[in-house]
């Protein structure tokens, strides 16, 4: 074998390597700050059906808090999945952030997470269930900035 092709053998190879001998790590989230007053927080439903989030488009504060309701009330398991928004907003003492920013919920049962919503923007939301984004299974979470 001529000198070039082992020596990108070899580098395939070690890099192959590398990528198989590094180790996963949790989410990382943030706890939300203890004075945050959760008896306040904003009751969030969402029903999710066969291919629709019902509402498909949330509309949240930033630093107001909430707690996000989940319904299945599909014939199958749905799952709410919105990485970044997830990743951006800080838990409740006790909570865990939702591994790979999705949650999902068996048919006819319901999860709840309380979060204090990250910074403003747009944040994609979808099903990731074998092809229900492409049945439409897809919304938005808006966060705009804190009114105070």
């Amino acid at each position: 074998m001529p000198a070039a092709p082992r020596s990108f053998a070899l580098f395939t190879m070690l890099a192959l390597s590398a990528c198989a001998t590094h180790t996963a790590t949790p989410d990382q989230f943030q706890i939300a700050a203890s004075s945050v007053d959760w008896s306040k927080a904003q009751n969030v439903t969402v029903k999710l059906t066969d291919f629709a989030f019902t509402p498909s488009h949330l509309n949240l504060q930033s630093s107001q808090p909430v707690r996000l309701i989940l319904i299945n009330s599909g014939t199958d398991i749905h799952d709410f999945s919105s990485p970044g928004f997830f990743a951006a907003a800080a838990y409740r003492q006790g909570s865990t952030m939702p591994k790979g920013g999705r949650i999902a919920v068996a048919k006819d049962q319901s999860a709840e997470i309380d979060l204090v919503p990250g910074g403003p923007g747009q944040y994609p939301l979808e099903c990731t269930e074998f092809l229900h984004t492409l049945f439409g299974m897809t919304g938005a979470i808006t966060v705009s900035a804190d009114a105070h």
